[in-house]
């Protein structure tokens, strides 16, 4: 009867040694959901604080050169930089003109070439398009299939400090960046918006 006893006992012991083991895990797992989910709420406010930071930086950007004025500097066509025309000399249609500055990602580049050739299908052989870039000379000839527009004095566009996105905007005689548009990371789908919004509002581009 004592050793029945006993056997009971240490039964017992080792039926509640195994539910403690069991609520140990338990509050363990808990624990680590809790943490996980902790972790994701985290880098979930970090993407909104960055998002948030990406498209305040964008929008400080356009404030700043929205209506610059570009005035009539001398620029050149492709790598030619010896042959130099005033910027009104091109400027008796409204153009359409994409920025783009060598230190961009090329992705960034790649995408916004993409999104124009997709809402312009004639952008290669569209004279109303114009790319002003500042890259390397011997890229200027033939850029994505467009001849680059360069400033003779640098100084004379300050759009050239734009240099991390690609951007938009509409030039004509007035000589000033209208409707500037500078590429969103955070909503790429704006792009083509304003791409669509520019065909229908100016119909001979």
């Amino acid at each position: 009867m004592r050793n029945k006893s006993t056997h009971i006992f240490l039964l017992c012991i080792a039926a509640c040694f195994l539910l403690f083991n069991i609520g140990l895990l338990f509050l363990v797992q808990m624990h680590k959901n809790e943490l996980n989910n902790t972790k994701h709420k985290l880098e979930h406010l970090a993407n909104i604080e960055f998002m948030f930071e990406a498209s305040k930086e964008t929008t400080i950007t356009r404030f700043k050169y929205e209506q610059c004025y570009i005035g009539d500097s001398y620029i050149y066509l492709g790598s030619d930089n010896n042959k130099l025309i005033p910027m009104r000399s091109i400027t008796g249609q409204p153009k359409l003109v994409l920025g783009l500055n060598q230190n961009m990602c090329p992705p960034c580049v790649e995408g916004v070439f993409a999104d124009i050739k997709e809402v312009f299908p004639d952008f290669e052989n569209n004279p109303n398009i114009i790319c002003i870039a500042d890259i390397e000379q011997r890229f200027k000839d033939n850029y994505y299939g467009k001849k680059v527009i360069s400033f003779h004095e640098k100084d004379n566009f300050p759009l050239y400090k734009i240099e991390t996105k690609p951007y938009f905007f509409i030039l004509d005689n007035d000589l000033c960046a209208k409707l500037l548009f500078i590429t969103d990371i955070t909503n790429p789908e704006l792009t083509k918006e304003y791409l669509k919004t520019i065909k229908e509002r100016y119909v001979k581009i």
